[in-house]
């Protein structure tokens, strides 16, 4: 029996990926970086195990930004169409057993956050946030 396979592109289309079954984990950040990676209050990060991810087209416009400058300490690969500039991938070049896909960029799902990090961050006209139950996550989260 094989998992659902779900396609994501960016906004432009020149970007298209498939992701596998339902994310491991699912978390809402509120660190400034993560805000201003996606031009909003906040950012949503669907965690997946690298292979569940396929990246189908669009290499050639799919650009790397290492965030060196996170709350954690810890570097980050932000991943963006350099055509139209949606925010696609989040990956740590240390922690390689998970890749994060922004969850509006992949279509027909229907995930709900599981956690929030760095609520201190949060703008304070975000409210009301609901979470699923937590499970069970790898140690590198």
């Amino acid at each position: 029996m094989s998992s659902v396979q779900r396609p994501g592109s960016c906004l432009c289309r020149q970007v298209r990926f498939t992701v596998e079954g339902d994310p491991f984990s699912y978390a809402v950040c509120h660190c400034i970086n993560c805000k201003k990676f996606t031009g909003s209050a906040f950012m949503t990060n669907a965690f997946f195990a690298p292979d569940k991810i396929t990246l189908i087209e669009g290499q050639e416009v799919l650009r790397k930004y290492d965030d060196n400058d996170t709350t954690s300490g810890d570097t980050l690969t932000r991943q963006f169409c350099s055509n139209c500039g949606s925010s696609l991938f989040l990956s740590s070049p240390t922690k390689t057993d998970w890749i994060s896909v922004c969850p509006g960029a992949v279509e027909g799902q229907a995930w709900v956050p599981r956690r929030e990090s760095r609520p201190d961050a949060k703008c304070p006209w975000v409210t009301g946030l609901e979470m699923a139950p937590k499970s069970k996550q790898p140690a590198s989260l």
